[in-house]
C-alpha cells in the first residue's frame, strides 16, 4: 500500500470516528479541541507554504493538507476568496446535523487560521440532498460578512 493510499484510509477512518463523536451528547463538546489538536499535528507533518497572501495561494495551501488534492478541487477564485468543493464522502452526509459538521470543520478552520485565513463552510454534505461541500477561504484581514457559515442558515422553507 502506498503512503498516499494509507493516508486516505487513515483520514477516512479518523473522519468517521470524529463524526460519530461530534454527534454523541457526552463527548461532542470535546470534538473541536480534538480537531484543533489534529490540525496542529497535520501542520507539523505537512508544512505547506503559502506562495503569496492571495486567495488562490491560501486555497492551494489548504489542498496540500488534504490526503488528495483531487478530492478538494478549486471551483473558482473571486474577489479575494478561493472557493472549493469537498468531494470526499462525509459520514454526516444527509444527516441534517449542521452543528456536528461545524464541530468537525474546526480542523480546517484551525489549519487555515495558521495562515491568517478564514475557512467557511457555505454548504455542507450534512444538508439533505447535498453530495459535495462548498467552502470558501479568505484572508482573515478581509471583511467576511458575506460568507455566512452553513450552520447559521436555515435552508428550505
Amino acid at each position: 500500500m502506498t503512503l498516499r493510499r494509507w493516508e486516505k484510509k487513515a483520514f477516512g477512518a479518523l473522519l468517521g470516528l470524529s463524526a460519530r463523536a461530534a454527534r454523541a451528547p457526552v463527548v461532542r463538546v470535546a470534538v473541536p479541541s480534538f480537531m484543533r489538536a489534529l490540525a496542529a499535528l497535520t501542520r507539523r507533518v505537512r508544512r505547506p507554504e503559502v506562495d503569496e497572501g492571495d486567495a488562490a495561494s491560501l486555497g492551494r495551501a489548504w489542498q496540500r493538507y488534504m490526503p488528495s488534492p483531487h478530492l478538494v478541487p478549486s471551483t473558482r477564485v473571486e474577489g479575494g476568496t478561493a472557493y472549493h468543493e469537498i468531494r470526499m464522502r462525509c459520514p454526516l452526509r444527509g444527516s441534517g446535523d449542521l452543528a456536528a459538521c461545524h464541530r468537525l470543520m474546526a480542523y480546517d478552520r484551525a489549519l487555515m487560521a495558521e495562515h491568517g485565513a478564514r475557512f467557511v463552510v457555505l454548504r455542507p454534505q450534512a444538508e439533505p440532498g447535498v453530495e459535495v461541500c462548498e467552502i470558501a477561504i479568505r484572508a482573515a484581514s478581509w471583511p467576511h460578512d458575506d460568507l455566512v457559515p452553513a450552520h447559521r442558515l436555515v435552508r428550505g422553507a
